[in-house]
């Protein structure tokens, strides 16, 4: 598939879990969705964030001609990038839910998101 293709499977991923998102903030309570419904809701939460930070590198790199080679090495690296820091978003959001949440685990988990990127960055070519 073309990265064209790639892209556009990203904005409708993004659009259309952000509608999901903001109707259920309206329209229910987690107490009415229960555990299950909380889950699909942080699910659907990763994949909006990583959808809609990895188009904003995307469109970025694009813009500062990074990754100059090939569109498809840089929806790559955006890719991952964006999967890092929604990952990141979301974990800290649903610790935060949990009530299992303080500065140090975020930091924590931002150190854990820098390994993964150094070392997947000296892996991949």
């Amino acid at each position: 598939m073309p990265t064209l293709g790639y892209l556009t499977i990203l904005m409708i991923w993004g659009a259309g879990s952000t509608v999901l998102l903001v109707l259920s903030l309206l329209l229910t309570n987690p107490l009415a969705i229960g555990p299950v419904g909380v889950t699909i809701w942080f699910v659907l939460l990763l994949g909006c964030l990583s959808a809609l930070v990895t188009l904003a590198l995307y469109g970025v790199k694009t813009f500062l001609h990074v990754h100059d080679g090939a569109a498809v090495s840089r929806l790559r690296y955006s890719w991952r990038q964006g999967l890092l820091i929604g990952g990141w978003a979301t974990g800290v959001l649903a610790l935060g839910s949990l009530h299992q949440f303080n500065i140090r685990d975020a930091i924590l988990l931002g150190l854990l998101l820098a390994i993964v990127e150094v070392y997947v960055r000296f892996r991949w070519p």
